[in-house]
């Protein structure tokens, strides 16, 4: 659940639109205030579910409540896709991808 609404985490969101439009997907911005994402994605037949994070300092450590919703998700087959969460620290993104038992790290520059 995202609870900041301020310009620079709005500007984070647009920029992984763009890396996901310039990767083929066609995406939307989920808009409220108790969302578990931010973006949804789809390409073809496979759908993205992505929680778009910021952080100047720490990794992924500082979102571990985002990281439990998230997974507590994945465990009740809630979305009908795969469900990633998306930290941008500085400028670079480190994608983690949400499975039953916490994030894993995807490694690499490519949208998956």
């Amino acid at each position: 659940m995202i609870t900041d609404t301020s310009h620079t985490t709005r500007s984070i969101s647009f920029h992984a639109v763009t890396e996901l439009s310039m990767a083929g997907y066609q995406c939307i911005r989920v808009a409220g205030p108790s969302r578990p994402f931010d973006l949804i994605a789809w390409k073809e037949e496979k759908i993205l579910f992505i929680a778009v994070r910021r952080t100047r300092s720490e990794g992924i450590s500082r979102f571990t409540g985002d990281v439990s919703r998230l997974t507590d998700l994945v465990k009740t087959r809630t979305p009908p896709g795969v469900v990633y969460l998306w930290i941008y620290l500085s400028n670079h993104c480190f994608r983690y991808r949400i499975l039953p038992g916490g994030a894993f790290p995807v490694k690499g520059e490519a949208i998956p």
